[in-house]
């Protein structure tokens, strides 16, 4: 990529100035550090996956005693 007229139009995109920071991010970073931000990364989104889950497990245990104590109420 050429830093003079990256989109032909001579100036820069918000895509190529995040592309090329990126770019120097990763190349400023040696492989212990890449490697632990990798770890964290994986130890938040299994923390993340695990919120989520648990949430969706006790809204749908709410809706299920709620919609049991409706029916069991409209069959009397």
């Amino acid at each position: 990529m050429s830093d003079k007229s990256p989109n032909g139009n001579g100036h820069t995109t918000i895509v190529n100035a995040g592309v090329k920071l990126g770019s120097q991010l990763v190349n400023s970073i040696g492989p212990p550090q890449f490697i632990v931000l990798i770890v964290l990364n994986v130890i938040l989104l299994g923390f993340l996956y695990w919120f989520v889950s648990a949430r969706a497990e006790h809204t749908a245990d709410i809706l299920n005693q709620l919609m049991s104590t409706c029916l069991r109420e409209k069959g009397q």
